[in-house]
């Protein structure tokens, strides 16, 4: 009888819900990042590049554990909400009761961006954290 191949691992998303989620009360900003390169940045790496962290983490999002556990094969693809805000489901749960206020997520910093906005990237162009951090969420 032929071998039964190994069950994926179950990775705990750690609270990562994805940006369709956000989208949903954040409809506006959803849109700024949608038409960013954020929004497409697993689709820069070569297939032998998605193998590993080294790059593979800069382009998707989620915990450091779940990128690797997932691999070429993320749940969360490109440079969503959470990448930079942190993971949203206690947000979501905190809006449902009416305590979001108290619950927001993480304001990003130049070192938010600066983790993979760095010269250890093979790709790398200078980033200019103040002149490039409008860019992200231009709501038009």
């Amino acid at each position: 009888s032929p071998a039964t191949p190994a069950p994926a691992p179950v990775v705990d998303n750690a609270g990562y819900v994805g940006a369709d989620a956000c989208k949903v009360c954040h409809e506006k900003h959803y849109g700024a990042w949608a038409a960013t390169k954020h929004s497409r940045a697993l689709s820069k790496l070569q297939a032998s590049e998605r193998e590993g962290g080294a790059c593979i983490r800069c382009h998707v999002t989620g915990s450091d554990a779940m990128i690797a556990a997932q691999g070429a094969t993320p749940s969360f693809p490109n440079v969503q909400c959470e990448a930079c805000h942190g993971p949203g489901a206690a947000h979501i749960e905190a809006a449902k009761t009416g305590d979001a206020v108290t619950d927001r997520p993480k304001r990003t910093t130049e070192a938010t961006c600066t983790r993979c906005h760095n010269d250890t990237s093979p790709r790398y162009k200078p980033f200019f954290y103040q002149a490039m951090v409008g860019m992200v969420h231009n709501l038009k």
